[in-house]
């Protein structure tokens, strides 16, 4: 039978030993962010604002690059620069901007414009930070937009924007009502 100071020797020996495999020496030290990327996650409800191309329309936020002369004006394309509002009303505090460009991709079917922009924020606790977006628009009462990336405060954005043709839409001013849903890594060294 092992005397008491024999298992206290044998543990100071073994003891370190065992300690050293089980943990590399990097481990030891406390991490001071985090190990993975700290995901939030933000849902927003804007009202986009089109007012369409057209020689009556002097108001327009949109302009025709393209117009293309195959079935369903396949292959037309249309830059944009589209409002983002809280309300229904254009003329309130434009929040974010949403440009880019859409293109009649349907050779098949009517109204099947393929869409990708950017929504760049303007004002509130989002200014200056962008959303990259894509997906399928006019010629649904409703649908969904990916988003696919994101800068400033969206680093590596990802989530969708589901998006309904609002009652109160008239033909000088398209009203899409947004709910979007992003999810993006919070900046943990702005965070610590």
């Amino acid at each position: 039978m092992a005397s008491p100071f024999g298992v206290l020797v044998c543990l100071l020996i073994v003891l370190p030993q065992i300690l050293a495999i089980s943990s590399p020496i990097d481990e030891i030290a406390p991490l001071k962010t985090c190990q993975f990327p700290c995901m939030t996650e933000v849902n927003l409800h804007l009202f986009l604002h089109q007012f369409v191309d057209g020689p009556n329309n002097p108001n327009r936020n949109e302009e025709t690059l393209l117009q293309a002369s195959f079935p369903f004006g396949f292959g037309t394309t249309i830059v944009h620069d589209w409002t983002l509002t809280e309300t229904t009303n254009s003329r309130d505090t434009v929040v974010a901007r949403v440009q880019g460009v859409h293109v009649q991709a349907g050779l098949t079917k009517p109204n099947r414009w393929y869409t990708t922009h950017n929504i760049e924020f303007q004002q509130g606790r989002f200014a200056g930070s962008t959303l990259q977006v894509m997906g399928i628009t006019a010629g649904l009462e409703s649908g969904q937009w990916s988003i696919v990336g994101g800068t400033g405060q969206f680093i590596m954005a990802q989530g969708i924007i589901s998006f309904t043709n609002h009652p109160a839409s008239t033909f000088e001013d398209g009203i899409k009502e947004l709910n979007i849903r992003v999810r993006f890594t919070r900046d943990i060294t702005q965070a610590a």
